[in-house]
């Protein structure tokens, strides 16, 4: 198959006008001028996108989406402890086939924004399935906490065989992987554990790693909300706190966990000590600027992420801490946050949103960015009043939803919107 737009935006080079993809299989065989390459592949059905811009599908690289239907019911929360005192109750009142919808109604609201790719954190045995069912790609992490006193051998086998438990996705387009909860909701056993485990196992991973004022008092004064109000609530307030006063990025690299597999979520206070070790250890940031808004935890540090060399994935987290899972809002959140500190672009926010995704969740050989031999993770998107040569700016300050005119997973059209 070949597309032509009036716009290819690769993203990983310049855009190219009235241009053209050629699709072999679930790969992409060539891009470039619309008339070189018809006449390069004139055996090649052609379908034209007339008015659209042709560009990666976005990759949402922290979802939550087995919590969709928990949307608006946790947005009177006064501050970050007390959403999480009202999220665990709702989580565990949420029945199996409830959360089953909530992934499928996620999924489906993450197509219909563009969004091909996601990374998801989850304990739902049915989630490769049921995402791969909708056409999605993706790394569904499996989450794991607890603070309790284990045998940790046992724990690790019981970890591995709830990795191994997942339904399988037939597609293949849905890889597994591990997602310890946060360093503050897992005891020093567990993260020992886990250490090992992702030694052995050649295994992605994802932390939440300081989202919030009170993960910093916690580790770095062994005070504050987590311990006054947080651990009492939940029976961890006899459990002992962690040695010495070192950041939570800091306090997992004790155990051998920052390394260049992990993609650590928020961020928010990460420190520049912080930023060095991750950006030595070869480690990816996705931020959720939208739900650190929505708890009042503060705003990521993109602009000194970006100095540093980090790479910036996106990310919505779930409807229980945000009003949105199109990552186009959370691409205008975080244009109306950057837009005066140059040299963050509308360019820059794009790539975060595609090729950014990608590398945060170990894709970025593969999806991403408009190239020959990557997946055909394609999205066309209306653009009806083109203003000069940025694209860019003009897709992040509009679209919506009804402006997505096709969405394509791996050469298979999974959305197409009729003119």
């Amino acid at each position: 198959m070949i597309l032509t737009a009036d716009c290819i935006l690769p993203v990983s080079s310049p855009p190219l006008h009235h241009g053209a993809v050629a699709i072999q299989g679930s790969k992409i065989l060539d891009v470039g001028d619309m008339e070189s390459i018809c006449r390069r592949y004139p055996d090649l059905p052609l379908r034209e996108l007339k008015g659209c811009v042709l560009m990666p599908g976005l990759v949402n690289a922290h979802t939550h989406l087995e919590l969709t239907l928990l949307r608006d019911r946790l947005s009177t929360v006064d501050d970050f402890i007390s959403w999480l005192l009202a999220l665990i109750p709702a989580k565990m009142k949420m029945t199996p086939d409830e959360i089953e919808e909530s992934i499928r109604t996620g999924a489906e609201q993450s197509l219909s924004s563009g969004t091909t790719c996601i990374g998801e954190i989850t304990n739902t045995l049915s989630s490769p399935r049921i995402l791969g069912e909708k056409g999605l790609r993706g790394v569904v992490f499996l989450e794991v906490l607890g603070r309790n006193h284990i045998d940790p051998d046992e724990w690790g086998d019981e970890v591995i065989r709830r990795l191994r438990a997942f339904e399988h996705d037939p597609s293949g387009r849905i890889t597994m992987g591990i997602s310890p909860h946060t360093p503050y909701t897992l005891s020093v056993d567990r993260l020992q554990v886990l250490s090992g485990l992702l030694r052995k196992e050649s295994l992605p991973y994802t932390i939440h790693v300081s989202e919030s004022r009170e993960e910093q008092e916690y580790f770095l004064e062994q005070s504050g909300g987590f311990k006054s109000r947080l651990f009492p609530a939940v029976g961890w307030q006899d459990h002992p706190d962690p040695i010495g006063a070192l950041s939570p990025l800091l306090y997992l690299d004790r155990f051998g966990l920052v390394t260049d597999r992990l993609l650590i979520a928020h961020g928010v206070y990460l420190s520049p000590e912080d930023m060095d070790r991750i950006r030595e250890a070869g480690a990816r940031v996705v931020i959720c600027a939208g739900s650190n808004q929505m708890l009042g935890v503060g705003r990521p540090p993109i602009r000194s992420l970006m100095q540093k060399n980090i790479p910036v994935a996106l990310g919505t987290d779930s409807l229980a801490s945000n009003t949105s899972l199109s990552l186009w809002d959370e691409m205008r959140h975080v244009y109306a946050l950057v837009k005066d500190a140059p040299p963050i672009t509308a360019d820059s926010v794009l790539s975060m949103a595609t090729l950014g995704g990608a590398q945060g969740l170990g894709l970025a050989s593969d999806i991403g960015s408009i190239e020959p031999a990557k997946e055909a993770d394609l999205i066309a998107v209306e653009w009806e009043e083109p203003r000069g040569d940025d694209p860019a700016t003009d897709l992040i300050s509009r679209t919506q939803d009804r402006h997505i005119r096709m969405v394509m997973v791996g050469g298979r059209i999974v959305k197409n919107k009729k003119i």
